[in-house]
């Protein structure tokens, strides 16, 4: 029984240590400020929304991040508005789904798609960012 426990730890951590940002997937390597900028015409005025989302490690497996979203919708003047949110990320990755957890992205289902390579040995240069269904268009968000 003993030998049966030890072996169904072990596997229950190696599991752990392969699907979350403290083992394998190298969640490290989206540390940093990300931007994400789109604009549109709806009903003859322009609306532009500009996004920066700073992912912060601090420490293995713990990450939280921070939103700074500016609007400017020329049929209420023109005048940017600027939104702040933050929160954390799961410390599991499910499915490629790193996802986030309260603040913004969180409460609409936000996670951040994990490619297959799991950002392994580089520094992505976009992330995409996509919510649960009928909670937001995905968003790819890049470094400058």
């Amino acid at each position: 029984m003993k030998k049966i426990f030890s072996i169904l730890s072990i596997a229950l951590v190696v599991t752990f240590l392969f699907t979350s940002c403290g083992g394998t997937i190298k969640c490290s390597n989206t540390a940093g400020d990300w931007y994400h900028e789109i604009s549109r015409n709806m009903g003859g005025y322009q609306i532009s929304s500009k996004t920066k989302l700073t992912i912060i490690r601090n420490g293995p497996g713990e990450y939280e991040y921070r939103l700074e979203t500016t609007v400017v919708d020329a049929m209420y003047g023109g005048q940017p508005k600027t939104e702040y949110s933050s929160g954390r990320f799961e410390k599991d990755i499910k499915d490629n789904k790193w996802r986030f957890s309260g603040g913004a992205y969180g409460n609409r289902g936000g996670y951040i798609a994990v490619p297959s390579d799991d950002w392994d040995d580089y520094k992505p240069s976009e992330i995409t960012i996509q919510f649960d269904s009928g909670r937001g268009n995905s968003m790819t968000f890049n470094r400058y």
